[in-house]
């Protein structure tokens, strides 16, 4: 669980249903674990995870320039997002502290004052499959040419894609991911989860049993033991 609160990702437990009272002590240390953060774990049903990417799919950040170092931003998005900013000032007092590289924007509408536009740029020959990804990341992207490259806050040309194999892909995407989190400049992007949650955890049930009988038999198990 302190692995994936650091990633900001999803812990899935599986647990058979039958087996929750053996398990309780350790249920309550993981719960209260997660409870324990300033920014707040999602426990969550796997179906909700599902519906939420899917809402999440949807959002789009639309950054127009107003002025030097001034731009218009337009969250296209539900009231659940979480908006993300670093290396930028936003308008209208619309922040709070996410983490020491990053603020929370609550404002949907808002200026953000920065160097560079706060989003990234892909040449031409950078496939869809990338501009896909990137946005399931959470960030803004917009196509331009390498003589604009350096009007945004990071300019890809990955003509090659993102691999063929799942290992290429996983590779690949991994370090895009860190050159990305690492780069210091203006850049703006959604969160992973909702209303501020910095990870989800979900525990899932799952029932194995070979036969009827094995099941009744895994009860009296746990019955003996409770």
């Amino acid at each position: 669980m302190r692995r994936v609160y650091d990633l900001g990702g999803l812990y899935t437990l599986n647990l058979h249903p039958e087996r929750g009272i053996l398990c309780k002590q350790a249920l309550d240390i993981l719960l209260s674990y997660a409870r324990s953060h300033p920014l707040p774990v999602w426990l969550v049903r796997l179906q909700d995870v599902a519906e939420w990417w899917k809402e999440r799919s949807r959002f789009r950040l639309r950054i127009s320039p107003l002025a030097p170092q001034s731009w218009l931003v337009e969250a296209d998005c539900t009231p659940r997002a979480t908006l993300l900013a670093r290396h930028l000032i936003a308008d209208y007092g619309c922040t709070t502290r996410w983490t020491d590289a990053e603020v929370r924007v609550h404002a949907r509408r808002f200026i953000a004052h920065c160097s560079q536009c706060p989003c990234i740029g892909l040449s031409p020959q950078t496939p869809q499959e990338v501009v896909a990804f990137l946005y399931e990341q959470g960030y803004p992207v917009v196509r331009c040419s390498a003589e604009e490259a350096d009007m945004y806050a990071l300019y890809l040309d990955i003509p090659e894609g993102l691999g063929m194999t799942r290992q290429e892909q996983v590779q690949r995407r991994s370090v895009l991911v860190q050159q990305i989190e690492q780069v210091e400049a203006p850049l703006l992007r959604f969160g992973c989860w909702p209303d501020g949650h910095q990870a989800a955890l979900a525990i899932s049930g799952d029932i194995d049993s070979v036969t009827i009988q094995d099941f009744f038999l895994r009860i009296l198990e746990v019955r003996q033991h409770a």
